[in-house]
């Protein structure tokens, strides 16, 4: 069994990050993205910490505001908007979700699809979401062709499941995605050569629906009293599968070396 390490992948699209950045230096400018975190959750605190880690090592610039989740719309507005008329600011990442009373169509029309560098926000955006795109980046360094394959997809969230069968019908797979309507999902997912988990449930996939000789992709991040988790059980997945990404360690390393991707695309004024 091999793991499929995102390691791997963040070393290569960030080899190609700091190529472009040089160019840019070069020329006297410099990539920012503003990052905008609404109340205090866990999630929201780690993520936003790996992100500025790795723009530091980078030399991306960041511009940080907190809001408390008592924040009023238009406070939350008017912030998101004056980052979007800044020539400086090239992207924008809002933290999500946002408390219930934020959920609006105005705050996500807030940002421009250029600068929409999570490719989350907007439908319309201008980038393709940061972790299926991560997805795709990682079956190419590990020589993983979906062109002709059985692909099955669990989930079809609209950050994840939905992009990814689109990316995976364009690179030639024959996709089925499945979700809580599908009939037998465990009679998908064992016909499955590729089969990418992004179903949000911790451990859901055990043994029952997989396969010898599979792929495995797992996109799920779940934290049980102190422990990580994916949404496939990961003693199953590394007893049948032949490939197999582990959480973590896997694809949500390739999520954030592609978030720092955008970043430069949208100084560039090139987005995918």
């Amino acid at each position: 069994m091999r793991l499929l390490l995102g390691a791997a992948v963040r070393q290569s699209i960030e080899a190609e990050v700091s190529e472009r950045l040089a160019a840019i230096a070069k020329k006297g400018e410099s990539v920012c993205i503003a990052l905008f975190r609404v109340g205090e959750r866990e999630d929201d605190r780690r993520y936003e910490r790996s992100i500025l880690r790795a723009c530091e090592r980078l030399g991306i610039l960041t511009e940080q505001t907190a809001l408390s989740e008592s924040v009023p719309e238009e406070t939350l507005y008017a912030a998101l908007r004056e980052a979007a008329i800044d020539e400086r600011i090239d992207g924008i990442l809002l933290f999500r979700p946002l408390p219930q009373a934020l959920r609006t169509e105005r705050i996500r029309t807030a940002v421009p699809p250029g600068k929409d560098i999570d490719g989350a926000l907007l439908e319309e955006s201008a980038f393709t979401p940061c972790t299926p795109e991560g997805c795709m980046h990682l079956l190419k360094t590990y020589g993983i062709d979906p062109n002709g394959k059985r692909c099955v997809v669990v989930g079809r969230s609209p950050v994840v499941g939905k992009p990814l069968a689109n990316l995976l019908r364009t690179a030639g797979g024959e996709v089925v995605v499945c979700h809580t309507q599908t009939p037998d999902v465990r009679a998908e997912t064992r016909q499955a050569e590729l089969l990418f988990v992004a179903c949000g449930k911790p451990e859901m996939i055990d043994q029952s629906y997989l396969r010898e000789g599979q792929t495995i992709i797992d996109v799920g991040f779940h934290t049980i009293d102190g422990r990580i988790c994916g949404d496939v059980k990961a003693q199953d997945a590394e007893l049948l599968a032949s490939a197999y990404t582990p959480v973590p360690g896997g694809v949500g390393a390739c999520t954030l070396s592609v978030l720092m991707l955008h970043a430069v695309q949208a100084h560039e004024g090139k987005p995918v």
